[in-house]
């Protein structure tokens, strides 16, 4: 039995939808660390609804391929919610699939054919035994999937999934389900109702089939070492897929690509079970994928997966403590699945609340459920307050006309299938000319801005159509500039008269209209211009990038510390110098570093995401539809799109929305 008192949290691992935060922490009893995933619920509704992924996991025991999952509690808050906490195995992030595949990929590394027949393997044998006692998924993706010392799969987060038992192999007739998972794995029909028809709640598809694509596209992404999206359109993913597999016939052999050719049917009638590929896969050595070797000592594991996995993911600095579970191999038969692993009743939870009957609430079923599926936008905002994002959500920009006097603005583009993009129009004119050199920056308000900087001594605030002069700042443009809890920081700049770059920095109290230098230990450590800040934490701002004359484009990063007034320049670099560029923060770890100029002006398309917490790993991603310029604030739409403005014709024309989606790398 666990207690909400014998848990200390010691780490924020992540966080996600549904208000849940999971947590490192240690059970003092027994000296152990956990993985404490805590899901916060509106009402009891919710609460039992939650509960769901718990009795779920609890279902089975001792099962290799699954995360173990301990037990649960429940208790009420202060402010009148309920919060589940589910104690699990703590696992190495750095064995997630997700995080080894795209190291893999910066490396240009492939699997080899005998570990990728073990993934596949692994996969299929357990999600089989799943749906033989009536679980699915329903969330089949990499981030959602974990490699083994042994080279096997390991499935975590059942926060999607269906009790739905059948009793035939190829899964029951479809039914009318909630439609879950992740777009870019969602099988065609689930894509159909959810992109093209814009049902956003249920759809009629075998569920346990829906997953089998799933699992399909996670296998292709692994063996032809590129990303997945648009391969479940109705369109063209059918020919995208049939391309795919005849290249991956030159680097795989055929029974693997039979195989994903299977999985990958575009009509469910036509596509197997897990239970119908798992007699495909394990029972016949002659013409399908051999099974694992027998069962291992202790210790022992395949070497040539372990010189594949060692290659790409570093020894945890937190070993888990946790007792493993029974190495038990994988069988050549379901039935000794059943006999492994133990479908277990689950215990009443234990609760603190002296409002609940912990032991009566019953669990609802999943067919009365739909009301309780959030739009995407909800699910949006739930993830930004749940990684402390710093951003600015907007439905509309604005553009001050650079040596003009023009204010345009333009309504952002959310729909991906928009061919001609929105038109700015002419929303006001200001009396005075804007320099071509000022910053702007967000306020506090959507449609608010603050307008700094350039030849003279400028800030002025818009709003409403209305321009208003504050306080002077220090003469200088070209400077970074973010606005956290009521202030505006300024990092750095150019000094016009004297033609060098400022180390100098200046906060702005926007509610008293006040400018404060800041000390010399708050100031950059390297004079520089055209950089990019973000805010990290409430306290921490980082600063990368940027000009200085003597050095040329820089690549040097430095964080400053707003409790402490402390400025630290970071021993590392980015991969390319980068300067009129902009960066963001998209979870609890990592920022995006995106467009801009390098080197001898050249202008980027590059997209770099760095970790925070993994040493300040960097690694490039998809790029931006245009490459230039970014010195307009970065704006959120409501489905979780970054829109940013590259410049066009040096200011004096309105800058092109460009829009980006981060989620996939967050």
């Amino acid at each position: 039995m666990f207690r909400r008192e014998d848990f200390k949290k010691v780490d924020l691992l992540g966080s996600g939808k549904k208000n849940t935060k999971i947590f490192k922490a240690l059970h003092k009893p027994s000296k152990k660390y956990f993985a404490l995933k805590e899901i916060e619920a509106k009402n009891i509704e919710k609460l039992n609804e939650y509960k769901e992924e718990a009795v779920q996991l609890m279902k089975i025991k001792n099962h290799p391929n699954v995360l173990q999952t301990y037990n649960y509690y429940f208790y009420e808050t202060q402010v009148q919610t309920f919060r589940l906490a589910i104690v699990c195995e703590l696992m190495d992030e750095n064995m997630n699939l997700e995080r080894i595949f795209r190291k893999k990929k910066q490396k240009g590394l492939y699997w080899s054919e005998k570990s990728l027949e073990k993934l596949i393997v692994s996969l299929i044998s357990t999600l089989s035994f799943l749906q033989s006692i009536g679980i699915c998924h329903r969330d089949i993706k990499p981030s959602n999937l974990f490699i083994m010392p042994n080279g096997e799969m390991k499935v975590i987060d059942f926060g999607e999934s269906k009790d739905h038992f059948s009793e035939s192999d190829d899964g029951g007739d479809p039914t009318l389900a909630t439609i879950r998972g992740t777009p870019q794995y969602l099988s065609p029909i689930l894509w159909k109702a959810y992109v093209v028809d814009k049902n956003t709640r249920h759809s009629t598809h075998n569920i346990y089939k829906s997953d089998v694509f799933s699992a399909g596209l996670v296998f292709f992404q692994i063996a032809s070492m590129e990303d997945v999206t648009g391969f479940n359109n109705l369109n063209e993913g059918e020919d995208m897929i049939e391309r795919g597999l005849r290249k991956l016939r030159k680097s795989f052999s055929e029974h693997i690509c039979e195989i994903l050719r299977l999985m990958l049917k575009f009509e469910e009638a036509e596509r197997p079970s897990f239970v119908e590929l798992a007699k495909l896969v394990l029972t016949s050595e002659e013409n399908t994928l051999q099974s694992p070797a027998e069962e291992k000592k202790e210790g022992e594991g395949d070497e040539e997966n372990k010189a594949d996995n060692d290659s790409l993911a570093e020894e945890s600095k937190e070993p888990s403590v946790l007792p493993n579970p029974p190495n038990h191999p994988i069988s050549s038969s379901l039935g000794n699945n059943r006999n492994h692993w133990e479908s277990a009743e689950v215990n009443a939870p234990v609760g603190n609340s002296p409002h609940i009957n912990s032991t009566q609430d019953s669990l609802p079923s999943h067919k009365n459920s739909g009301d309780a599926f959030m739009t995407q936008a909800d699910l949006f905002r739930n993830y930004v307050e749940q990684n402390n994002l710093f951003v600015t959500y907007g439905t509309q920009m604005f553009w001050f006309e650079a040596g003009g006097r023009r204010v345009g603005k333009v309504p952002l583009n959310i729909d991906p299938d928009l061919e001609e993009p929105l038109k700015w129009k002419t929303h006001a004119k200001s009396s005075t000319e804007f320099h071509s050199h000022v910053v702007v920056i967000s306020g506090n308000e959507e449609g608010e801005f603050f307008i700094l900087g350039g030849v003279k001594k400028n800030c002025f605030n818009y709003k409403d159509s209305v321009m208003v002069e504050k306080a002077p700042m220090p003469e200088k443009s070209f400077f970074s500039a973010v606005n956290l809890k009521g202030k505006i920081y300024t990092f750095g700049g150019f000094d016009i008269f004297d033609k060098i770059q400022l180390k100098q920095c200046e906060q702005y109290d926007i509610e008293k209209d006040e400018w404060t230098p800041n000390d010399s230990s708050g100031n950059l450590h390297t004079g520089r211009s055209q950089s990019s800040s973000c805010v990290f934490e409430e306290t921490i701002i980082y600063i990368f990038g940027g000009y200085n004359k003597e050095i040329g484009t820089l690549g040097s990063v430095e964080r400053y510390e707003a409790d402490k007034g402390v400025m630290t320049a970071l021993k590392i670099e980015m991969p390319t110098p980068l300067r009129r560029f902009s960066s963001i923060k998209i979870s609890t770890t990592k920022i995006l570093l995106i467009g801009g100029l390098e080197k001898l002006g050249k202008e980027s398309d590059a997209v770099f995401c760095m970790d925070i917490e993994s040493e300040y790993r960097i690694e490039k991603l998809d790029k931006i539809d245009r490459a230039g310029v970014i010195d307009y604030p970065i704006l959120i739409d409501t489905v979780g799109n970054i829109h940013l403005f590259v410049e066009k014709e040096c200011g004096s024309l309105p800058p092109f929305d460009v829009s980006y989606s981060f989620l996939e790398y967050s």
